[in-house]
């Protein structure tokens, strides 16, 4: 199945949630932030969030330093 993640085409299983494609890219949960289809999604919907052919994604990752 396609979706696109940051602007690039990516192919996901059948059946994915946020939270599966966010734990696959290793991306830290705190530090994150996804907006689905152009909305902002809150974390407490990541794991009910299922992926459908087409979607879009935008994964942001905060990072501290200094």
């Amino acid at each position: 199945m396609q979706i696109i993640v940051n602007g690039e085409s990516q192919e996901i299983p059948p059946e994915c949630t946020v939270i599966q494609l966010l734990q696959d890219q290793a991306v830290t949960l705190k530090a994150a932030v996804v907006e689905h289809n152009g909305k902002i999604l809150k974390q407490e919907h990541y794991r009910s969030t299922h992926l459908q052919t087409g979607d879009r994604l935008e994964i942001l990752v905060f990072m501290g330093g200094g």
